[in-house]
């Protein structure tokens, strides 16, 4: 079986990290994947994929140790048993607000007798080299569960969601939740606040929290704060980037 290292990392208490790819390219999903990164988020909530896109890209992640992670569109259980059966070494599941839903989550990622994924998938024979009835008896151990909190109310049951056993990350979405916390009436004090308040729960439940990082600034800061998986920059933000520095020089000829 393909083991998911950045899992056995996190498992280990390390710091995790890796990408948003939005831009559904298979052939810029393939080159990231060799660079070296823990894992990809491969997202298909907000970003360019489709399904076809999505199959053709997992399948470039046979040949690295990089983890591919797909972000759902939400808590669709099929969605989500067809994202594994492509390949996927884990998924992430938006605007999950309490700890039932988180249950649900992670009773559809794993094999019985932990959970209720359905067997199947012409790809899992390639992930273990023994066959895909071994992958059955394997990937409930290197799947991951990455569940996104990301309003006030799914901070306020942030404890129990995170005692749901097969949940492994807990998320922030801060763009997300500071639309909820905004719409509330309340500021980015408040934000901070409940951006602590979940490292402060995965301290107390020996979890990991993550957090969406923009520069290397916000990265060390929500590391010191005990955030252990990283998502940091992005596939068009890092072109976007690049090129405004290529056109400002450009110009300058």
């Amino acid at each position: 079986m393909k083991k998911n290292l950045a899992l056995a990392k996190q498992r280990a208490g390390q710091v995790t990290a890796g990408p948003l790819l939005v831009v559904g390219s298979p052939d810029v999903a393939e080159t990231v994947a060799h660079m070296g990164f823990d894992w990809l988020f491969l997202d298909w909530q907000h970003g360019e994929w489709t399904e076809s896109t999505l199959n053709n890209a997992l399948g470039r992640f046979l040949a690295v140790d990089c983890a591919p992670l797909v972000r759902v569109k939400g808590l669709e259980t099929s969605t989500i048993n067809r994202v594994l059966d492509m390949g996927a070494m884990g998924v992430i599941v938006p605007m999950i607000e309490t700890a039932e839903q988180a249950r649900v989550a992670a009773s559809v990622v794993r094999y019985p007798p932990l959970g209720a994924r359905s067997g199947g998938g012409n790809r899992l024979s390639l992930i273990d080299s023994a066959g895909a009835a071994a992958y059955f008896d394997h990937a409930n151990d290197e799947m991951m569960l990455v569940v996104m909190v990301e309003s006030e109310a799914a901070i306020a049951n942030v404890g129990e969601i995170m005692r749901v056993p097969g949940v492994d990350v807990v998320l922030i979405g801060p763009g997300d939740l500071m639309l909820d916390v905004k719409a509330r009436g309340h500021d980015e004090a408040r934000h901070e606040r409940l951006v602590v308040r979940v490292a402060e729960a995965a301290a107390e439940t020996g979890s990991v929290a993550g957090y969406v990082c923009s520069t290397p600034d916000v990265a060390r800061r929500r590391i010191e704060q005990g955030f252990r998986f990283i998502c940091y920059q992005s596939d068009l933000g890092t072109m976007m980037g690049g090129l405004r520095q290529a056109r400002d020089e450009s110009h300058r000829w």
